[in-house]
């Protein structure tokens, strides 16, 4: 399974948000966060609004952040839903495509349940599952208290 790199990189946004769910965060920010162009990453924020996983706030304190729990978001459903209308292969699609091998493929079938049982897995995981803990605070020079 590929996953387009929007997909992708729409995951990377929605784990960075999750990471702390409370703040909101610059598109610049993002993108540099994940090494993506600002104007490819705008889109993505856009499709990620559409669905409403994240809310945009305007103005100079402006930004994006997650419109539901990292616990509410399920993976699966993201998937689905930017993935849309993409097929596995070309009798997927939903015209059928052009496969010399139909109607007698056997391949089919076990391309749709491999397909079927990703996507099951995808909907089993939150959002909240695949963000990082947050890292300890480094310690500053004198804070370490003596007993």
């Amino acid at each position: 399974m590929r996953l387009l790199a929007s997909t992708d990189f729409a995951l990377r946004v929605l784990m960075r948000l999750g990471a702390d769910p409370a703040r909101h965060r610059s598109t610049e920010t993002l993108a540099a966060d994940i090494g993506v162009p600002r104007n490819h990453l705008h889109k993505i924020v856009q499709d990620l609004a559409e669905a409403g996983l994240v809310r945009t706030l305007r103005g100079a304190r402006g930004g994006v952040m997650l419109a539901k729990s990292p616990g509410e978001i399920s993976v699966g459903a993201v998937v689905r839903r930017l993935e849309r209308g993409q097929a596995l292969v070309e009798c997927f699609r939903p015209d059928g495509g052009a496969c010399c091998l139909a109607p007698d493929c056997r391949l089919r079938n076990v391309l749709w349940r491999a397909r079927e049982a990703f996507l099951a897995e995808l909907d089993a995981t939150t959002l909240a599952a695949c963000v990082a803990p947050p890292r300890p605070m480094p310690q500053a020079v004198g804070d370490d208290a003596a007993p």
